[in-house]
């Protein structure tokens, strides 16, 4: 489902984009399990609301193309 009403613009979609990358890596790096926890949660809910602005993004780091046609 996308939010037709309120578009990001293409600063806001590469700033989103790029903690999500930033986000991704400190959940692998971070050794603090409830630090880790939370990122993960964080990273869920930006997951969300990229899809729901229907940016294009990989979801599954290093898997850039498995699943296209």
């Amino acid at each position: 489902m996308t939010n037709a009403n309120s578009p990001l613009t293409a600063e806001q979609e590469q700033q989103l984009l790029r903690t999500y990358h930033e986000l991704q890596d400190l959940a692998q790096a971070c050794g603090v399990p409830a630090v880790r926890a939370a990122v993960k949660t964080a990273l869920a809910e930006l997951r969300t609301a990229l899809d729901g602005q229907a940016v294009d993004f990989e979801y599954y780091p290093g898997q850039a193309g498995v699943f296209a046609a």
